[in-house]
């Protein structure tokens, strides 16, 4: 069996009045649902969120990820969180009283009992919780707020208020959390210090040493210069003990004493000579072989006889006197046993001093163990109080520095009081209208399709493909 199109449409026509009255019951239901909706009021403002201090990460100790940054999708959800949060609502529901907030249920602006205030405090909070919605858009930092309420006036009011509200209540939520612990540990640090101050100033006052290090160096170059005068003396020593051994040996070859004026007697060789003058003057008066002359000859070789024997010539007066260069080495002698005397003295008491300063040094080595133990302890408080004192500083500057303004949430757009109101009704008329058109067809489509019979000849034969013969009309009964 085939129905066409304008057999449907015949069929349908035949069950018009079930449509209408389909159509009829629903579109009415939606009419009454549409004209019973409100209309409302929606104020629109904007925010523009921006990375600020409160996040960017600084470590309470130490500077590992020092400087790291949230994306600027996080600072967003975490600014919209804190803008959903209930608290936030709560407070400007505490600003605003429920008046504004419920303009249209005067009995719950002055609650007299606790169940009366929880009841304005509930529905309050249903309408913002209702009316507020944020936007936002991946990758950007603009939030765009939306307010909806029955009351123009009170849409744009209660916005404004939650922003202002906004702003000061995230700054309590980003509340410096960590002056407070770097205070509470810099004085943790002040109080091991100063019992690490205590027990290193006990240490150098019990060793008699006034600064460990200061007294090491002290000692160590006391000690370098003790052994550098001593081994100067011992050396001086040997020198001058060398030369008292070559002094007495040449004072052991000398005299005391020693010739210093010494006269001749030159009485034979001035005879010889006056007897060869003779001998001349009688040579002039006699021959050679005179005798006169023989007797001077003879004379003059028997005096040369005695001077070729060495006995010619005497000593007539010999005078002995000191000896300079004996007495100059017996003065270098006792000069330098005087020297050695006083080099001995002086190394003896360089060797008492390099025994003490040894000892002393030794009992210094000795502690050192136990002072670089107080003193590192105490050098690295000292450094961690430095540190922390100026993470103080920088913390509190950089609250100073933001306590009048917030570089994170700035207003783009305030709300301004709307001036069309907004309602379903024409929506859900138009929906209704869809609605019941639709359930008409479909209920005019059943009864098609479940009512038997035809509505005339010329469909049943098209229906059935068959010839009509004849056509007889319905007689009542």
């Amino acid at each position: 069996m085939h129905i066409g199109l304008g057999d449907m449409v015949a069929l349908l026509f035949r069950e018009l009045w079930l449509m209408l009255v389909v159509f009829g019951v629903i579109f009415g239901v939606g009419l009454a649902a549409a004209l019973s909706m409100p209309s409302s009021y929606t104020a629109g403002a904007s925010l523009l969120m921006q990375l600020g201090k409160n996040y960017v990460y600084e470590p309470i100790a130490g500077d590992a990820a020092r400087g790291a940054t949230a994306t600027i999708d996080q600072v967003v959800q975490s600014e919209v969180e804190i803008l959903n949060s209930t608290e936030l609502k709560r407070r400007v529901i505490a600003k605003l009283g429920y008046k504004v907030i419920l303009p249209s249920s005067p009995s719950l602006w002055h609650p007299a009992t606790d169940g009366q205030r929880a009841d304005a405090e509930q529905a309050s909070l249903k309408v913002i919780q209702g009316g507020f919605q944020t936007a936002t858009s991946p990758a950007n930092n603009v939030v765009r707020l939306t307010f909806k309420h029955e009351n123009a006036q009170s849409a744009s009011l209660i916005l404004n208020t939650l922003i202002d509200e906004y702003q000061v209540y995230r700054q309590q939520v980003y509340n410096d959390a960590t002056g407070p612990l770097l205070q509470k540990q810099k004085d943790a640090f002040d109080r091991r210090l100063a019992e690490a101050d205590a027990s290193y100033q006990a240490f150098l006052a019990r060793n008699g040493v006034g600064d460990y290090e200061t007294a090491k160096t002290t000692y160590a170059k006391i000690y370098d210069q003790v052994t550098t005068d001593m081994y100067a003396a011992q050396t001086q020593l040997a020198t001058d003990r060398a030369k008292l051994t070559e002094v007495s040996s040449n004072l052991r070859s000398m005299s005391p004493e020693m010739s210093i004026e010494r006269d001749l007697d030159l009485s034979v060789p001035n005879k010889i000579f006056a007897l060869q003058q003779q001998r001349q003057d009688l040579l002039s008066r006699y021959l050679p072989g005179a005798q006169p002359v023989k007797d001077i000859e003879a004379q003059i070789a028997s005096l040369q006889t005695l001077m070729n024997s060495g006995r010619g010539v005497s000593e007539a007066t010999h005078k002995m006197g000191v000896n300079t260069v004996y007495q100059g080495l017996l003065t270098q002698k006792m000069d330098l046993e005087a020297d050695i005397a006083s080099v001995t003295g002086r190394l003896n008491l360089l060797q008492q001093q390099a025994g003490q300063v040894m000892a002393k040094l030794q009992a210094l080595t000795g502690l050192e163990a136990q002072y670089n133990m107080l003193s590192t302890e105490r050098n690295a408080l000292q450094d961690n109080i430095k540190i922390f004192t100026q993470r103080i500083q920088e913390n509190e500057a950089a609250q100073q520095m933001t306590k009048g303004s917030d570089d994170t949430v700035r207003v783009v757009e305030k709300a301004s009081m709307p001036d069309k109101p907004k309602s379903l009704k024409r929506i859900i008329l138009i929906l209704s209208f869809l609605f019941a058109g639709f359930t008409a067809l479909c209920a005019g489509l059943l009864r098609v399709y479940t009512r038997k019979g035809f509505v005339n000849a010329e469909m049943a034969a098209r229906t059935l493909d068959l010839p009509i013969l004849a056509q007889a009309t319905r007689k009542a009964a």
